[in-house]
């Protein structure tokens, strides 16, 4: 896969481009030639409540704090390896959930409850085909609803971890598929959620899905303007506006009625492979692509940027935005920040 390949380019830039006359730096990079990170491949990203960034690599969760990598990986030679990170969330108390490719769903936790401490002890809380609801040990997506409710989207189908109704820390499972509800297609790689506590659920093979906890609708290329059934990423803007990754056919806009379709022949994007897409505070939307680094439109401009300051492409796996407006980007050479305005601590 050509994100390997970018490992190389980005050595010995170490942490980014020298400022100018004072001004701040747009670029930084951090990899494993100058830094703890333990692998270069970096599928996913999470911001926690209390700034940290959290990074999902090929060989376990990463916590960076500004200054210190923190890595969890698994405590016990008997479990199953839990390597690839292939999702990261944080629900509103600040646990960090995890899901993994091939090894199921997994909750981290501090049992001494000091989760700030890169020494403290931790532990994992793991959930499987054989010890939970879960449907499938592939992972791709776990969204967390206001009510703490977790929507799992596998490779099997989607999953419900409700909270349960007879006490404090039970748990009651469902599971969605396409043989027994409104799912068009059993692959489910991303799940949004907006406020009207509508799902969005983007699948690999049957389009878009609206589920609203009773009704399904579904989207796909033959009764809408979808560009593509397989869908690799969503995200909703502050207008509740939903936006769709494709893996082949560029980007789709969606506002409940009308459809705008952005690809390589109508816009900035040079690549119509959709990876990973963020929302900053502005309402800018910003976009990495398999081969061809970062872009972003605020609705009237689109604007590529060479990520680095380097012509060499780029594969954007995820992108996060932190409360300086950095943007931090997954990429197969490591965690890449970007700021427009200079990189603010």
């Amino acid at each position: 896969m050509k994100l390997q390949r970018n490992i190389l380019l980005l050595t010995g830039l170490a942490f980014g481009l020298v400022s100018i006359a004072g001004q701040l730096a747009k670029w930084r990079v951090y990899n494993t030639e100058n830094s703890d990170l333990p692998h270069n491949y970096i599928l996913s990203l999470a911001k926690d409540h209390k700034g940290k960034i959290w990074m999902g690599t090929n060989f376990g969760l990463v916590k960076f704090d500004g200054k210190t990598f923190t890595k969890y990986d698994k405590q016990s030679k008997k479990e199953v390896q839990y390597t690839t990170v292939r999702s990261i969330t944080v629900d509103s108390s600040n646990t960090v959930w995890t899901g993994s490719w091939g090894d199921g769903m997994a909750q981290l936790t501090f049992p001494n409850g000091d989760p700030d401490n890169p020494a403290a002890r931790f532990k994992w809380v793991n959930y499987r085909e054989n010890n939970s609801g879960i449907t499938h040990n592939t992972v791709k997506t776990i969204c967390i609803d206001k009510k703490r409710n977790k929507w799992i989207g596998t490779e099997n189908g989607l999953v419900l971890m409700g909270n349960g109704d007879w006490g404090d820390g039970s748990v009651k499972w469902k599971t969605y598929h396409a043989h027994d509800s409104g799912l068009p297609h059993d692959a489910v790689h991303h799940v949004v959620i907006d406020r009207f506590n509508n799902k969005w659920i983007g699948t690999f093979g049957g389009g878009l899905a609206k589920f609203d906890g009773t009704n399904w609708t579904v989207y796909d290329i033959k009764n809408s303007n979808l560009t593509d059934n397989y869908i690799v990423s969503l995200a909703i803007d502050k207008r509740q506006v939903l936006w769709i990754g494709t893996y082949s056919g560029g980007l789709c806009r969606f506002d409940g009625t009308n459809w705008k379709v952005y690809n390589t022949s109508n816009s900035k994007i040079h690549d119509n492979v959709i990876y990973s897409l963020a929302v900053d505070t502005q309402n800018k939307l910003w976009l990495g692509s398999m081969n061809a680094g970062l872009a972003s439109f605020d609705g009237t401009n689109w604007k590529s940027y060479n990520i680095m300051e380097s012509s060499n492409p780029y594969t954007v796996s995820s992108i996060i935005i932190d409360d300086q407006n950095n943007k931090w980007l997954g990429t197969g050479g490591g965690v890449v920040v970007y700021n427009e305005n200079g990189i603010k601590e």
